[in-house]
């Protein structure tokens, strides 16, 4: 006992006499309690931070680093007690965040998430209640007041900073080598890049961390030319194939669409989705594995379009704001035009959220229609467009090309967040689920999924008098951001990650029913059609079963994307198509004064159409689809008048030119 009592006054004189110990001790101490509170919020539960504790020790501890490794840099500073603070209430932060991100979603807080918000922040409203956002803005305000003050008062302290760099790359060092020691010390799976996965095991901070570094795909160990003309040598073998007569091809991604009868023992006041009940009885179906729960629609329509596992790209990465800003891509689309067909996108929500205007012209598409290019659209009760407005937009495109179509189309109406109390939630649990809140959230859900299964009635009831030969692909993009475990599911049909789709037709389309992951789903259905172009149409459909499937799928993808692009022969195949926006032209006729009112006459305006003088935008106000107006003030004669379609976030979509006023 004398002998413990002498050491930890020895360790007392020297954290309260050496100030180079104190300082590194401190951050240690600090990171240690950062990290169990942000843990804390990320598993709500102080047992399990406990458990990832003794079940992964190394990786808790890499947590640990990580955080320790960030508060070191205020010992650069002679304020460092204010720059501590200040970093360590950034990394509460980011907890509080991820706590508040997995109330409305499954998966937790990425860095990729502040590039998406940055797209359209009227979303925000939807996930935040005016009050709540008033008490943050608040909240915001006493912490930067705070911080103020703390940066005046705070004491000065000496800078080691030759120690301190030792101490910080050491730190540095081990949080980058932690990570690839043995399995049998806490870390496995080194490669994984499923962001709820990886949190799960690894911790919050290493996960984040990760998400920071970690993009787009790393050069495999056996990358060549010779390993790439191997794996791909049957594919370059096999000629394109398509039947004389190919039909139009529609893919509808449904928005947070699953069948909810998969759930055990929940009863509900009516079946919400019979008539998807009923088409998977009589068409080609199956499950369909999506990359992501609860959110990461745009990762399920990557691999959809482009036939490319995400997986294989970095931790929470979307490739639609990294490699697809610059570099156009294989598509569908690109592989569907050596056939004659056009290529479209409808979408009954803004046009720039996850970049989509700037990535589908580099996935090949020939237009885009979006909610800004839209008339008559209903809302649900939390913003959402309604999908029913897609039947017309879909028949819309089909009208307007003489050639065969592709259309994707994107629906939105069953999005989060949920309401705990709907004044429209017609469908009721009955039994099943205990939670009040849960209840509400799914009875809303139920309602809104049971609209879409009528709008899907609506519209091939609509296609099977098309004239047309015309195929439709419909799957749910991921399981809806509900408080849904493993054990609420019957797993027998899906797990959490497995969605469904259907092949339904009017030209007697049939074929056995299969499983299918994302990236898989577009070459099956072209199997079916009897279609075989493109790269990695040909490898799905010839190497499918193949041991190495996965590893030299990612090998490809990093060839057509990172590497030297040899199965293209070295060559960049695919130009960036110059996309319109809607597949009818806003269009200006005349522009006059009446009444000191600017009257703008022409056809195809939306509430999003905005007029401008000598470019200058006007406070504009929509009439009907011909007409649109604003205040005449400071407008001359032979002033330039032009009419935008503007997303909600500013930006501008496209331009319908008048003559000059009073010409």
């Amino acid at each position: 006992m004398e002998d413990i009592r002498r050491f930890l006054h020895t360790l007392y004189g020297l954290f309260e006499k050496g100030t180079r110990i104190r300082g590194i001790l401190g951050c240690f101490l600090g990171g240690l309690f950062l990290n169990i509170v942000i843990e804390l919020m990320d598993r709500r539960s102080l047992s399990a931070v406990f458990v990832l504790l003794e079940s992964h020790p190394l990786a808790f501890l890499e947590n640990v680093l990580i955080l320790t490794f960030s508060l070191s840099l205020c010992l650069f500073s002679k304020r460092r007690w204010f720059f501590g603070i200040l970093i360590g209430t950034v990394w509460l932060g980011l907890g509080i965040a991820n706590l508040y991100v997995l109330s409305y979603r499954v998966s937790p807080l990425s860095a990729i998430d502040f590039a998406i918000l940055q797209l359209d922040w009227s979303f925000i409203g939807i996930y935040m209640s005016i009050p709540a956002f008033i008490l943050l803005v608040i909240a915001v305000i006493l912490l930067l007041a705070g911080l103020v003050m703390l940066f005046k008062k705070c004491p000065k302290s000496p800078v080691h900073r030759l120690f301190n760099t030792a101490v910080s790359v050491i730190l540095l060092c081990a949080c980058i080598v932690i990570p690839y020691l043995p399995t049998s010390l806490g870390f496995g799976e080194n490669t994984y890049t499923d962001v709820i996965r990886l949190t799960e095991d690894y911790g919050f901070a290493y996960t984040f961390t990760r998400s920071l570094v970690d993009t787009g795909i790393d050069r495999p160990e056996d990358y060549s030319a010779r390993r790439v003309r191997a794996i791909a040598a049957e594919v370059l073998r096999t000629k394109d194939k398509a039947p004389e007569d190919v039909p139009n091809i529609i893919f509808l991604q449904l928005e947070s669409f699953f069948d909810v009868n998969r759930l055990k023992d929940v009863t509900f006041s009516e079946n919400p989705v019979p008539y998807f009940e009923e088409l998977k009885e009589t068409c080609p179906s199956g499950y369909f594995t999506a990359p992501s729960v609860g959110a990461g629609t745009a990762n399920t329509e990557f691999e959809v379009i482009t036939q490319m596992n995400v997986h294989d790209f970095g931790t929470g990465e979307y490739p639609y704001k990294t490699i697809l800003q610059e570099t156009p891509c294989e598509s569908i689309a690109y592989d569907l035009k050596k056939l004659g067909l056009a290529s479209h996108v409808i979408h009954n929500n803004t046009a720039t959220f996850y970049d989509r205007n700037i990535v589908f012209p580099k996935l090949g598409f020939d237009s885009f229609t979006t909610l800004e290019y839209m008339n008559h659209v209903e809302t649900n009760e939390i913003g959402w467009a309604k999908d029913k407005i897609l039947t017309k937009e879909i028949v819309r495109a089909l009208s307007e090309t003489e050639e065969r179509d592709l259309i994707y189309t994107i629906s939105v109406q069953p999005h989060g967040a949920y309401p705990v109390e709907s004044e429209t939630a017609d469908i009721k649990v009955l039994s099943g689920i205990e939670d009040p809140a849960l209840r509400g959230q799914l009875e809303y859900y139920a309602t809104q999924i049971h609209e879409v299964d009528e709008f899907l009635r609506t519209l091939t009831d609509v296609l099977t008098t098309w004239e047309e030969p015309t195929v439709l692909v419909l799957y749910g993009d991921h399981m809806p951001s509900l408080e849904i475990s493993k054990d609420m599911l019957d797993l027998s049909a899906g797990g959490l990650f497995e969605t469904e789709y259907v092949i339904w037709s009017n030209c007697g389309v049939g074929g056995a029913d299969r499983n299918v992951k994302a990236y898989q789903l577009s070459s099956r259905v072209l199997e079916l059609l009897d279609i075989n172009v493109g790269t990695l149409t040909k490898f799905h459909q010839l190497t499918p079963w193949r041991g190495a499937y996965e590893t030299e799928l990612r090998t490809l993808q990093y060839d057509m994307l990172y590497g030297d692009r040899v199965v293209y022969h070295g060559e960049q195949p695919f130009e960036e198509t110059d996309m319109r926006f809607g597949t009818r032209d806003i269009t200006v006729n005349t522009a006059y004064v009446r009444n000191d009112m600017l009257m703008v006459r022409g056809k195809n305006f939306t509430p999003y159409s905005v007029i401008y003088v000598d470019g200058n935008a006007k406070e504009t106000t929509f009439l009907s689809e011909y007409a649109v107006t604003c205040a005449a003030d400071g407008i001359e004669k032979g002033d330039r008048v032009t009419v935008r379609q503007v997303a909600e976030d500013g930006t501008e979509l496209s331009e319908a030119i008048a003559d000059p006023y009073g010409d």
